[in-house]
């Protein structure tokens, strides 16, 4: 219970926010690049610096990188498996268990085979949803934002 009640808070907080549906949109998305990298717990306070850098939305770029953080270990298992397709060569990393923050530093910093495939699946990931990320964010504060307003207030 406690958890739909602190859903239902953020939304409404973000639904309400006093801004453009592309204000928010932006924010979102480029709250939510960080996380397609190994930031080791920073990725809200760099999406904090991209939302300032850029003038988007402030919270909506926080809550854009607090969404992604849970689910680092996914996005880095789908940068190995993107880069794999792209540079057609088997990937390195090939299932969750196998994800290792160590292994990250080595292959986000350094010029080893798994590194290249790794930044290449990365840099294709981050244009990729932020553009899918954007563009539903902004249609639906576009076309959406009173009704889902007005749902979340029975909710």
């Amino acid at each position: 219970m406690k958890l739909k009640r602190r859903l239902k808070y953020y939304l409404l907080r973000l639904f309400r926010l006093k801004a453009g549906p592309h204000q928010i949109a932006m924010g979102l998305t480029l709250g939510f690049v960080p996380n397609w990298f190994p930031t080791f717990g920073l990725g809200p306070m760099l999406s904090v610096g991209l939302a300032k850098l850029t003038g988007v939305n402030l919270i909506a770029a926080v809550i854009g990188g607090v969404l992604g953080a849970p689910i680092w270990p996914v996005l880095f298992l789908l940068n190995y498996k993107v880069g794999s397709l792209i540079l057609s060569e088997p990937s390195k990393v090939n299932d969750i268990e196998e994800v290792d923050y160590y292994e990250a530093i080595d292959d986000t910093v350094g010029v080893a085979s798994g590194s290249i495939q790794y930044i290449t699946g990365t840099l294709v990931n981050v244009v990729l949803s932020s553009l899918l990320v954007y563009l539903s964010i902004y249609f639906l504060f576009r076309r959406y934002r009173l009704n889902i307003l007005l749902k979340l207030r029975y909710w």
